[in-house]
């Protein structure tokens, strides 16, 4: 059998289960379509001020909102060709664009951050960091391709005579949130379930004491309000569920099928172009 990686990440896994096609333009023919976001550059620096948060127990928010600023400033996510543009966009795809301003965007990130101490202290009593931005490599029974991925947050907690263990991966959203359909959505959790699978082997660690699960990063504007943790079970047969979604994309991208999934299309950067058609 060829080899066509030496290894695979989730987020490449994930694209080819939303569309095998839009994945072989990404991954195997290596189309560049990256561009400056908001959303991408608010993620980022939400995450940066996260781990700082767990690492030394402070928040550094007018730091973050300065980074958010220069990022703004940088890029002109607010000016009036970025909007025109966006616009533009969003109706050859189909949708309506909606331009969030730069004071949004502070707005939500220090009510964020400050309702993290709280939603931390609450949710997980006694918490302790472990590790931030763990990174795994790691082998995948019966597949030479090996995992690769970055765990955001591993924590501990005390239980009874020993610690229990939570892998988590932050996410910013919407201010309502995810909806019920999301949070149950496989593509989805097989992240943190493979993250907590490769995790946990590598350390020796008895799966029953890991929980793994995301904490929401809502967009909403009052302290309090933005944090929800999402679980995720991560029993064998889900584990087994995520680990055969893994090996048939090895397997297909081998054998070369890359068939289009016309239900993703909607906000698609390939929609109407001559890459899909």
């Amino acid at each position: 059998m060829t080899v066509l990686k030496e290894h695979v990440s989730y987020s490449e896994v994930r694209q080819w289960k939303e569309c095998p096609w839009r994945h072989k333009l990404l991954y195997i023919e290596k189309l560049s379509t990256f561009e400056e976001s908001p959303h991408l550059h608010y993620g980022t620096i939400v995450h940066d001020g996260c781990e700082h948060f767990l690492k030394t127990k402070e928040l550094k928010i007018e730091e973050v909102k300065q980074k958010i600023k220069e990022a703004w400033d940088e890029h002109g996510f607010d000016s009036e060709d970025f909007i025109q543009l966006q616009t533009q966009r969003a109706q050859l795809q189909g949708w309506k664009y909606k331009h969030n301003k730069l004071k949004d965007w502070l707005q939500w990130v220090e009510a964020s951050l400050n309702s993290l101490p709280q939603f931390m202290n609450d949710t997980f009593p006694g918490w302790e960091i472990v590790s931030a931005e763990e990174p795994i490599y790691e082998n995948m029974e019966n597949i030479p391709t090996k995992f690769k991925g970055y765990i955001d947050c591993i924590i501990k907690i005390p239980y009874k005579d020993r610690y229990k263990y939570w892998v988590i991966d932050w996410k910013t959203s919407n201010g309502r949130g995810w909806s019920l359909d999301k949070q149950r959505d496989f593509n989805t959790q097989a992240q943190v379930i493979l993250y907590k699978h490769f995790w946990g082997t590598k350390n020796s660690i008895e799966m029953k004491d890991i929980q793994c699960g995301f904490v929401l990063l809502k967009k909403v504007k009052t302290i309090g309000k933005s944090c929800q943790l999402i679980k995720v079970s991560s029993g064998p047969k889900n584990l087994e569920k995520s680990r055969k979604m893994v090996r048939s994309m090895i397997k297909t991208v081998e054998k070369k099928l890359f068939l289009k999934n016309r239900n993703s299309c909607m906000f698609c950067e390939f929609k109407n172009t001559d890459y899909c058609r």
